[in-house]
């Protein structure tokens, strides 16, 4: 037990750490950038982040400061700012993909030996709390009951689809001291899951706005970046619709803006994009619309760096989201952000942020999760907005631009660092109570 723990359990700029297999330029898609960003706000709301992560092969653009040993790994040490960065690195946990293609076997392989890498170094670690961001760690949760530290494990998604990490998960939610998920709605979805631990918190994504800001160039800048985007796609200038995110045949629901784009938008003046990679089958059905559909589809089967993707979201008309779930969808906070009009999903993250245009102040279309013909009707529909209402449309993207500015770093910064805060009183109190 540590000692100097147990007489100060509440320092004043507590270190928390954050369990994750994605970080800085280790990601492939939102939980990689959320965290970034979590790391880089909370310092200014008091708190030391502590990131600990497989290393997946990456080398980091930051100076090592340390290196640590352990029975089953060693652990380089980064300074990313003021984020400490611990990879580890063991023949496992350097695999080249941070998720292995086999999920069911090398993927819960490289899940518990990284739990068991986190609990052998807690010691050396030297935190006040312990954060899981989804289950990849939850091996260690029974160090951290030992040692008395306290913990909170963070849904971010849950894994259905994955059924030996959605055990994992089940023993995470029922062994962590506090758990969260990233959006009301999505709390309210899943309470089949998530009513054996109520209350659970709800902390909201956010953007770093420094970064996610519109361009200074107005309407007339956005139309010359979409002609300059379609030029050089040998597309004609007319609405845009653009898909960018993981290719997950479970979630995203790409097969479902697959089956609207050709069963009922056949007619409809308007280009579709689609970029992202993932799941090969999903990518293949992509690529033959491509090719059957010349005129109007583009498909690009590859990961996009944050530049680009400022730049596609500033210079298409819409984003599409058509999820079949979204715990929340850091993605419908870029595009707003870059002033792209949204279509989505009713679900989830998606139903707390969007408004949609049908009530007082909506900015953008929600359709039933899974519904190919309502949101082939929603695409028509904003075909024809975009060609035919250009203030209309302005108004919506204002509209939706103030919107995301509600969902910032620092507001999603100050919420965690006050449930740290609590959850370590708590922790505190009840580990000085006496017991019967």
């Amino acid at each position: 037990m540590n000692d100097r723990r147990s007489a100060d359990p509440v320092r004043d700029r507590p270190r928390v750490l954050q369990c994750t297999f994605e970080y800085g330029p280790a990601h492939v898609g939102g939980l990689g950038t959320m965290l970034t960003a979590l790391c880089g706000g909370l310092p200014r709301a008091g708190i030391r982040p502590v990131v600990v992560l497989p290393g997946s092969s990456h080398q980091p653009p930051w100076p090592r400061v340390d290196r640590r040993s352990a029975p089953r790994c060693h652990a380089d040490i980064y300074r990313d700012g003021e984020t400490e960065v611990w990879m580890l690195r063991s023949d496992l946990l350097d695999d080249d993909a941070i998720y292995p293609e086999d999920a069911v076997k090398v993927g819960m392989a490289k899940t518990e030996a990284f739990g068991a890498c986190v609990a052998d170094l807690l010691g050396d670690l030297d935190v006040d709390l312990v954060h899981l961001h989804d289950a990849y760690a939850y091996a260690c949760l029974p160090e951290c009951r030992r040692r008395g530290l306290p913990s909170l494990f963070t849904v971010h998604r849950l894994h259905d689809d994955e059924p030996p990490f959605a055990r994992a998960e089940r023993i995470a939610i029922a062994s962590a001291d506090e758990v969260s998920t990233v959006s009301a709605a999505y709390a309210r979805e899943r309470g089949d899951v998530f009513t054996a631990r109520a209350p659970v918190h709800a902390v909201a994504n956010g953007l770093d706005h420094r970064l996610w800001r519109p361009f200074a160039d107005g309407p007339e800048g956005r139309a010359s970046r979409r002609a300059r985007l379609l030029a050089s796609l040998e597309l004609p200038e007319r609405p845009t619709f653009l898909y960018l995110g993981r290719l997950d045949p479970d979630q995203k629901g790409v097969d479902v803006l697959l089956e609207a784009w050709r069963g009922g938008c056949a007619g409809v003046d308007a280009n579709l994009l689609v970029c992202g990679t993932g799941d090969r089958e999903l990518a293949e059905a992509i690529r033959e619309r491509a090719r059957a559909d010349a005129e109007r589809v583009r498909f690009f089967d590859r990961y996009f760096p944050q530049a680009e993707v400022r730049e596609l979201f500033a210079a298409a008309d819409c984003a599409l989201i058509p999820s079949r779930y979204e715990p929340f969808g850091l993605v419908q906070l870029e595009a707003l952000a870059m002033g792209s009009l949204v279509v989505a999903s009713r679900t989830g993250g998606l139903a707390d942020v969007l408004v949609d245009v049908a009530e007082p102040g909506g900015f953008a279309r929600l359709v039933a999760p899974g519904d190919a013909t309502a949101l082939a009707q929603a695409l028509r529909d904003e075909a024809r907005c975009v060609a035919t209402e250009p203030a209309r449309c302005e108004e919506r993207r204002r509209l939706g631009a103030a919107q995301a500015q509600r969902y910032s770093l620092s507001a999603m910064a100050e919420r965690y660092a006050a449930l740290y805060r609590a959850i370590l009183r708590r922790h505190a109190s009840a580990a000085s109570s006496p017991r019967e």
